[in-house]
């Protein structure tokens, strides 16, 4: 192969300084600039995984926070209906929301978490149905947890935006189940 051949196959810009004639300082010029595509690609790289796997993190967050949510309503709901008395149903259901919470490792007296429990008798219920509580009662369970965005490493969430993740579940209390034990 001949020496202007093997410069065409170097590229155009290697082509022109291996050509007879060339300039020494355009010789120069790329000799000074080896290794530069390399920094630069350490930079662009950076610039975008850092904002890549923090959006990754925070959206895991909310994933968690989108199931735990929703399994504690559902779960809560379930024991609650299950209960013998309103007040054994709201411990219950107090019960099974912080435990499904805590196997998502979050914790139910965190201030970003927080359920609501409302209860009532329809006029279409079963005569038992008195004080929120009874054969055909209505449950509603909502359950919400604040996902923070903002975030600094080794110290965790500061204050700041964040993202409101919430689940309701509604159920029946069974029309024909006898609640005395």
């Amino acid at each position: 192969m001949t020496a202007e051949a093997e410069a065409s196959a170097l590229g155009p810009a290697l082509a022109t300084a291996a050509a007879p004639g060339a300039s020494a300082a355009l010789r120069r010029r790329l000799r000074e600039e080896r290794g530069a595509a390399v920094v630069e690609l350490l930079v662009v790289f950076l610039t975008l995984l850092v904002p890549l796997v923090y959006a990754m993190v925070v959206m895991a967050d909310v994933q968690r926070a989108l199931l735990a949510t929703s399994s504690a309503a559902r779960e809560a709901g379930r024991v609650y209906v299950t209960g013998t008395d309103r007040l054994a149903a709201e411990r219950r259901a107090g019960l099974a929301y912080r435990e499904v919470l805590a196997s998502y490792g979050m914790r139910a007296g965190d201030p970003r978490a927080g359920m609501r429990l409302r209860a009532r008798c329809p006029p279409a219920a079963a005569a038992g149905c008195t004080g929120e509580f009874g054969p055909g009662a209505e449950v509603q369970i909502v359950v919400s947890y604040r996902v923070p965005v903002a975030r600094l490493p080794f110290l965790g969430a500061v204050a700041g935006p964040g993202i409101t993740i919430g689940a309701t579940h509604h159920t029946r209390v069974d029309r024909y189940r006898g609640l005395a034990g």
